[in-house]
C-alpha cells in the first residue's frame, strides 16, 4: 500500500489540476478547509517521524511529551483526514471503530483524563508513572460506581500501525474517487478536439494586412478580423466547457483587448486614434497569440487523450 504521504500528494496533484480547482474555488471555505487537511495530514506525519527517531530512552519528563505529544498528534491526524472528506464533498464519513478506539485511548490517558464522561457515569484515568517508556505505557481507569480499577496497557507504535493502515485506506478511497472523476471527464470530451477549431490562419492575417496598407477597403479588413474572432470565442467556449476558462483567462483577455483596437480601426463610423503601425502591431500580436493558443490547445488534447 501507498504511504500517507504519497497519497497526500497525489489528491493534491488532484485537486490542483485547472479544472477541479476552479470547482472547488466556488467554495472558498471548502477550499480554506481542503488545504489545512492536507498541511495537517502532512505535518503529523512529520511529527510521527520525529517521534520515532528520537531518543529511544528519554528521561522521565522527556518521555510524558513524546507520549502526550503522539497521542495528540494521531487524534490531529483523524480529524484532518475527516475534514478532508467533509471538504470533497465525499458521501457521509464512518470511522473505522479502531480509529475510535485510538481517540478513546488519547482522552482516557492525555486528552481528558481526569474526568471523563462513560455512558452514565465518569472516569478517572492514571498512567501508571513506573510503567511509562517512550513507546508502553499502562492506563489505570476507575469508574464511579465500580470498585475495582480497569487496567489496559498500552502500546504507541502499534497504535500508530494501525492507524497509519486505516488512515491510507481512506486517503486511498478519496484518491480513486478523484481519478474517477478525471476520468470521466476526460473521456467525454477526449473526441471533441480543441485544435480542431483552428482553421489555417493565414489568408485571414493576409487580407487583414492588405486592408492595413489600403489595398483592399477597410471593410474587408473588418470582415476577416471577425472571421479571427470566431476561432477565439470558439476556443473560449469550449474550454469553458472543460471547467478550464480560469487558466486560460489571462490569454484570452489580451486577445480580446487587442481585437477590440482591431475593430475600432477598421470601423470607418469611429475615430479610431490608432494609425496603421499601430493596427500592424496589433495584428502582430493577434497572430502570436493565436499560435499559443494553438499549442495550448494540442497540450489540452494530448492531456485528454490520457488516463490520469
Amino acid at each position: 500500500m501507498k504511504s500517507i504521504a504519497d497519497l497526500e500528494q497525489e489528491i493534491r496533484n488532484f485537486i490542483n489540476g485547472p479544472r477541479k480547482q476552479n470547482v472547488l474555488l466556488q467554495d472558498t471555505a471548502a477550499w480554506t478547509m481542503l488545504c489545512s487537511c492536507l498541511d495537517t495530514i502532512g505535518d503529523t506525519e512529520l511529527a510521527i517521524a520525529a517521534y520515532f527517531s528520537s531518543d529511544p530512552s528519554p528521561a522521565c519528563d522527556e518521555t510524558y511529551l513524546l507520549v502526550y505529544g503522539v497521542l495528540q498528534v494521531l487524534f490531529v491526524q483523524q480529524d484532518a483526514v475527516e475534514n478532508l472528506w467533509e471538504a470533497l464533498s465525499m458521501p457521509s464519513y464512518t470511522r473505522d471503530p479502531a480509529l475510535e478506539r485510538i481517540r478513546d485511548i488519547r482522552n482516557n490517558s492525555v486528552g481528558h483524563p481526569t474526568k471523563r464522561r462513560r455512558g452514565k457515569g465518569y472516569a478517572y484515568n492514571f498512567i501508571a508513572r513506573a510503567t511509562l517508556t517512550k513507546t508502553d505505557f499502562r492506563l489505570m481507569t476507575v469508574y464511579r460506581d465500580e470498585v475495582s480499577p480497569r487496567f489496559e496497557q498500552i502500546n504507541i507504535p502499534s497504535l500508530i500501525e494501525e492507524q497509519r493502515k486505516i488512515i491510507c485506506s481512506v486517503l486511498q478511497g478519496i484518491s480513486e474517487k478523484l481519478r474517477q472523476e478525471e476520468t470521466e471527464h476526460r473521456a467525454q470530451y477526449r473526441n471533441d478536439k480543441l485544435g480542431e477549431v483552428f482553421p489555417p490562419v493565414g489568408y485571414y492575417f493576409q487580407k487583414i494586412y492588405q486592408a492595413i496598407a489600403g489595398s483592399h477597403p477597410p471593410g474587408v479588413g473588418g470582415d476577416h478580423v471577425g472571421l479571427v474572432a470566431d476561432i477565439i470565442n470558439a476556443f473560449r467556449d469550449k474550454v469553458k466547457e472543460r471547467g478550464l476558462e480560469a487558466e486560460h483567462e489571462c490569454e484570452i483577455k489580451s486577445l480580446d483587448n487587442a481585437m477590440s483596437r482591431l475593430r475600432d480601426y477598421f470601423d470607418e463610423s469611429k475615430n479610431s486614434p490608432f494609425n496603421a503601425q499601430d493596427a500592424e502591431a496589433f495584428v502582430s500580436f493577434i497572430e502570436t497569440r493565436i499560435d499559443e493558443l494553438k499549442g495550448i490547445a494540442s497540450e489540452i488534447d494530448e492531456t485528454y487523450e490520457s488516463e490520469p
